[in-house]
């Protein structure tokens, strides 16, 4: 009995827990009134819903890798939750992401360019340079002011005894969610690619992307002998095309269907957010696994799923989850609330509900799969499991929020 008492503590504990970092994606519903303003550009940037998934995810991936490994060092103690008098990881880290920023920054602009000729989006060639230009800008300045962020609240995290692991993701990402669309939305405004007048995005564009490539090719010919990060390099990149790739039928997907946001608007205020919850239980339950993996407490194996603490964090996440999405719904239609009617509200919180519990099914196996597939490798999977979790969470919630919206509405 007693036994019983404690297991359900432990639950209790770990769920609350886990809900209290889930709730800081709720912040995706500002991300996504945000993204209102893109269904007003959407006449003049036939693109920008192609674009805007890929944006999300794969800041996304490389926020995952950034905590994922900034927990890690933290819990091992090779880096420090201090600005100064740090190791030399701390700027090996820095490094890195910009690195992995950059070389994403310039797939997706290729992937969306080629994309936006296959889906007929009346893509004219002058239209890749835009592309560039935009999605350069967008994700240098967002990457510029995410590190600050993540670097910030990770050791703020970390010194108040909180698990890096459960908070850190959640908590950036509902940020970096917020940081990349009114950024995205400024520099499309900023450089009004549809104005054959003032052309801003020829002037300021093409200096940019010159800079942001020339960064990118220095800091590869600087640290190309540094361990730490030609590992990360050698390690991540591949992965973070893969995942570029899986991103592209994100938005493939949401393109295909603009019919949905034309017919339940509000269904992209809770798109931003609903995609950054299941990307960050998924990133919970691998960043606990990888975390027990490196300090041998648990083995890389299925077998581990009759842990109980490993059935308590799965299950306790789903339940969290279930919590956050209904309050997010309740927000969601409170700040929307044209056209709501009490049966349109059960639709969508039936719409939001199903498809974050079957998500998360699908992408918690994925999760723990590739978790122990990459550690018996002999592989880091700070590295490689976060930005696979994040674009495949974000494609399978995309693709499943579009089933159950066809089949509800």
């Amino acid at each position: 009995m007693l036994k019983n008492k404690f297991s359900f503590s432990v639950f209790a504990g770990f769920t609350l827990a886990v809900a209290g970092g889930l709730f800081f994606n709720l912040g995706g519903l500002a991300a996504g009134s945000a993204a209102t303003f893109l269904q007003s550009l959407s006449s003049y940037i036939p693109w920008i819903f192609l674009i805007y998934p890929l944006l999300l995810t794969v800041r996304g991936d490389i926020n995952g890798v950034l905590t994922g490994k900034l927990g890690t060092a933290l819990h091992l103690g090779t880096l420090k939750p201090t600005w100064r008098n740090n190791t030399n990881r701390l700027v090996h880290l820095i490094m890195l992401i910009l690195i992995l920023t950059i070389f994403d920054s310039v797939l997706i602009s290729i992937i969306t360019s080629i994309l936006g000729f296959l889906l007929k989006l009346n893509l004219l060639p002058v239209d890749v340079l835009k592309i560039f230009a935009i999605t350069l800008t967008t994700f240098t300045l967002t990457a510029v002011i995410s590190l600050s962020i993540t670097f910030v609240l990770t050791f703020f995290i970390y010194r108040k005894k909180g698990d890096p692991d459960v908070f850190a993701y959640p908590i950036t990402s509902s940020i970096n969610d917020i940081l990349i669309t009114l950024i995205f939305v400024a520099v499309c405004w900023l450089y009004r690619p549809w104005n054959h007048v003032v052309k801003l995005h020829y002037y300021l564009g093409i200096p940019t992307v010159i800079f942001v490539i020339a960064v990118f090719v220095f800091l590869i010919i600087k640290f190309r002998k540094e361990e730490y990060i030609r590992k990360g390099i050698v390690q991540t990149l591949p992965v973070l095309t893969i995942t570029s790739l899986i991103a592209a039928g994100t938005g493939s997907v949401l393109a295909s269907f603009p019919d949905i946001l034309n017919s339940v608007p509000v269904l992209i205020v809770f798109y931003p957010a609903i995609i950054s919850i299941v990307g960050s239980q998924s990133s919970i339950l691998a960043n606990t696994s990888t975390t027990k993996l490196h300090l041998g407490t648990m083995t890389p194996s299925f077998k581990s799923l009759k842990n109980k603490e490993l059935s308590i964090n799965f299950f306790g996440i789903i339940t969290a989850a279930l919590i956050v999405v209904t309050v997010m719904s309740l927000l969601g239609t409170a700040m929307f609330p044209k056209g709501m009617t009490i049966g349109l509200y059960g639709s969508i919180l039936g719409l939001l509900l199903l498809t974050n519990f079957l998500s998360f099914l699908l992408v918690g196996l994925i999760a723990l799969s590739a978790t122990f597939i990459t550690f018996r490798l002999g592989l880091d999977p700070d590295n490689l499991v976060n930005p696979l979790l994040s674009s495949s969470a974000d494609l399978i919630t995309t693709t499943i929020l579009v089933l159950f919206f066809i089949l509800l509405f």
